[in-house]
């Protein structure tokens, strides 16, 4: 750098300061001093209400982007305490920081505005003087708004080319004091987002609020009905002996991101079990630890149930329902098995990390059982996990693929203490350390430990089961005969996914077999173990350490098929040199000696397989799916009504659709479908799953896509937390509308189909769909359905500058 430039730099940054500094002055002399400002009202309100007029208006409009960590500048709208909260400049989903950064949970972490300005989250609302003219003149908010009132969406066809909506776009995380910039530089940047805007009245309500010092009242108390329902479980978490002590811990190191519904009180009332410095009956002081599993650093604390007052979004709405049943079961399960625990396990981070040390007095058969129960949530865990966005899981796992478990009752290795107990050390997990910079060191460790594990595994089963016996269908969990967690799909959408109960789709490429202490070190690898707010050597170091999971649940598949064919079928999971190399190094064939005890009738031995699981699982399997696994040329679900058996006749041909012809439609589309009653109108999902030559590798994803081997799954109903797009589609016009659908081949096509039915980001009943789908997925799934998220939400197309050709 030359000297003239290094001045020229040091005069801007000079500047830059004094421009900041000028108008904070400014603002102090025309608003008085920051303040921290009491919003809570004891008793009535006049005016508007927050509860009831201003919230239902921001749960529709802006929670819809604003929601979970990747909200832009942190700003959750999910909530009053995120809207006091603020906004703030740190990036939460960041792969290159190299010291881990400090967690700001809502609810968690900070508990006050104060609290949160500590942690350099800067206002929405008004802290200066609170009078009427500085409560919308100081309120970034109020800003956001009156920008968008004065430069609306333009009722153009497509979005214009300003709005830049990828997922890594970088944030305009403005204060008061800097508004002034951004809305001269992004005029049409105004809130919501590249979506249309608030209606006049909802507009002028959320105006008036503000004006009013943006008050809000006491938050109601649970109800009596609640609390003793909550009293009875405290008492079950808080027992005294050292086993209630150490199963309370293990449950809740399970059950510490769900969302927990107790089926006798109302719909949409949700807790989260906490660990609280105080006990029953005292308000819950929740211990803010990153990780459940980290030193509460406290004599006594108690495992208490803290209400969940903040909007429900469907990408974090992860439900586990609680009823005097379950505690049957968990007693059941765990309490009234003889076994002893002399001595409560440590909160070291070397072993707390690792349940198949922590927890070695309870028996892994319960422990199993405990998982098999609730496989899907379990499961559900690893994709949408504590982190909102699930990219360490799912950059390493394929687009669609099916999962089931091996019978606790067949499988020996599952339920062995002591073998568990021997191999323990070998199953540590990369949160024993930490943040960390050596990577390629602390990899090659693990590696060293996941060979020895499998021998060791391999040795247990050959002392236990002679003569070379295989698996065979009866190794396959079941599901008891009536529990439907037995089998799952797992659907990825790049960075989101979706879990679902029964085998959903087309034949997948791969599919996964779970064990006991496989199934349990990805929960603690992906969910009790992962910091989303850590540096990037333990993002990669998690990453790396999945890939060894998937391979051990892919082996454990291979080894019901016939011995012959399972490295031909291995070879096509991970195809290329480079990944052949990867996975011979990480991954070879042990265990595999074994033949199968299954016998194969066709030359199709992975599809014939899962048939099997199917007529094994009988009624746990839900049944058949017609939409998608038809071999007739009239599937219909005989349960379905004349409409819906219409629809699906219609929509037979869409999964035979593969290829570059799937390249360019969204990952996941909701099409509507009106009738002529409202109340009849149908939805349904189609799913794009791409197909990758192998998930050896970290990155470059797109170099390893293989188009030709694309495909398109449709499922009743809504699939998937961010839709990339809808459709809608009277019934009378639905088989044009499939018909058109199969015509889609190049994106221009794909234009002009949109251009018929897709709704779009500049749609003046953009909002009314969105509305619709919300409102009917709470209908057909009161419990587990939230609001949709828009981040993803695609925009069909743009137009160069020239306004004359297309950009796509």
């Amino acid at each position: 750098m030359n000297r003239l430039h290094f001045w020229g730099v040091i005069v801007a940054v000079f500047l830059i300061i004094g421009c900041s500094t000028s108008m904070e002055k400014q603002f102090e002399q025309a608003y008085g001093p920051e303040q921290i400002v009491n919003r809570e009202v004891n008793g009535s309100l006049q005016g508007v209400s927050f509860q009831k007029d201003v919230r239902p208006i921001i749960d529709r409009r802006c929670s819809a982007c604003h929601s979970c960590y990747d909200a832009p500048c942190q700003l959750k709208l999910t909530s009053f305490e995120g809207l006091e909260r603020g906004a703030s400049k740190l990036v939460v989903y960041n792969g290159e920081r190299l010291i881990s950064d400090q967690p700001t949970r809502l609810f968690i972490d900070a508990h006050s505005a104060r609290g949160w300005r500590h942690m350099e989250f800067h206002p929405l609302l008004n802290e200066r003087n609170q009078t009427k003219n500085a409560n919308l003149k100081n309120s970034v908010l109020a800003m956001m708004l009156n920008l968008k009132k004065e430069h609306p969406l333009p009722q153009t066809e497509l979005l214009p080319q300003e709005f830049d909506l990828d997922l890594d776009k970088t944030n305009n995380c403005k204060k008061a004091e800097e508004f002034a910039e951004y809305k001269e530089k992004y005029p049409l940047w105004g809130m919501p987002y590249a979506l249309p805007g608030l209606t006049e009245e909802e507009h002028d309500i959320i105006l008036d609020w503000l004006q009013q010092g943006g008050k809000i009242c006491c938050q109601s108390d649970m109800s009596p009905r609640a609390k003793r329902i909550v009293d009875q479980w405290e008492s079950f978490f808080n027992g005294t002996s050292l086993k209630e002590q150490l199963v309370s811990r293990y449950i809740y190191e399970h059950l510490f991101i769900a969302r927990i519904h107790f089926d006798s009180l109302p719909n949409r009332e949700f807790y989260r079990l906490v660990r609280s410095k105080t006990p029953p009956g005292e308000p819950v002081a929740e211990i803010n630890t990153t990780r459940p599993y980290d030193d509460p650093e406290v004599e006594q604390f108690y495992y208490r149930f803290k209400k969940i007052e903040s909007t429900i979004v469907v990408k974090d709405h992860t439900v586990f329902l609680m009823n005097p049943e379950k505690m049957d079961r968990f007693r059941e399960l765990f309490i009234t098995p003889d076994y002893k625990v002399n001595k409560l396990p440590s909160y070291d981070p070397k072993t707390a990390s690792n349940p198949i040390k922590t927890f070695v007095d309870l028996p892994a058969k319960s422990r199993y059982q405990f998982m098999l129960d609730n496989a899907q949530f379990i499961v559900m865990g690893f994709i949408k996990g504590p982190v909102c966005r699930g990219q360490i899981a799912l950059n390493v796992i394929n687009d669609h693929f099916f999962v089931a478990f091996v019978d606790p009752e067949k499988n020996l290795l599952s339920t062995d203490n002591a073998f568990l107990e021997s191999v323990s050390d070998y199953l540590n997990l990369p949160a024993e350390r930490e943040n960390t910079l050596r990577i390629s060191s602390i990899w090659y460790d693990y590696l060293r430990n996941q060979k020895k594990y499998l021998e060791a595994k391999d040795q247990f089963i050959e002392s236990r089961i002679p003569d070379d016996k295989g698996n065979d269908i009866t190794h396959v969990w079941d599901g008891d005969g009536q529990n439907d967690n037995a089998l799952l799909t797992v659907f990825r959408h790049f960075d989101s996914a979706t879990v679902v109960k029964g085998f959903v789709g087309q034949i997948p490429k791969t599919g996964w077999i779970l064990d006991y202490p496989l199934f349990e070190r990805i929960h603690y690898l992906l969910v009790a173990g992962f910091d989303v707010f850590g540096n990037v050597g333990h993002q990669a170091i998690t990453r790396l350490y999945m890939d060894f999971l998937r391979m051990e649940a892919e082996n454990n598949f291979l080894s019901f098929l016939p011995k012959d064919t399972r490295r031909e079928i291995r070879s096509e999971w991970y195809q290329g040199t480079s990944a052949e190399f990867s996975n011979h190094i990480q991954n070879p064939l042990l265990g595999q000696d074994r033949e199968t005890g299954i016998i194969f009738e066709t030359n199709d031995p992975k599809k014939e397989f899962f048939e099997k699981i199917l007529e094994h699982a009988g009624p746990a399997a839900k049944g058949h799916d017609y939409l998608n696994r038809c071999e007739t040329d009239n599937c219909v679900d005989e349960a379905s009504n004349d409409l819906e058996k219409r629809v699906e006749r219609a929509f037979a041909p869409i999964p035979g659709i593969l290829g570059n012809q799937v390249q360019v439609v969204p990952d996941v589309c909701f099409i509507h479908i009106t009738t002529d009653r409202v109340e009849n109108d149908m939805v349904y999902s189609v799913i794009r799953n791409k197909a990758l030559s192998s998930n050896s590798f970290m990155f470059h994803e797109d170099r390893r896509r293989i188009p030709d081997h694309d495909y398109l799954t449709i499922v009743k109903g809504h699939l998937g937390s961010y839709p990339n797009a809808f459709c809608r589609v009277d019934i009378d016009q639905i088989e044009t509308f499939v018909s058109k659908y199969r015509k889609i081949n190049d994106k221009l096509s794909y234009y002009n189909f949109a251009g018929k039915y897709a709704i779009r980001r500049t749609s003046p009943d953009f909002w009314e769909e969105y509305d619709w789908h919300c409102q009917k997925f709470r209908k057909d799934q009161p419990i587990e359905s939230g609001l949709f998220d828009l981040y993803r939400f695609d925009r069909i197309a743009e137009k160069n500058s020239n306004n004359q050709s297309f950009k796509w």
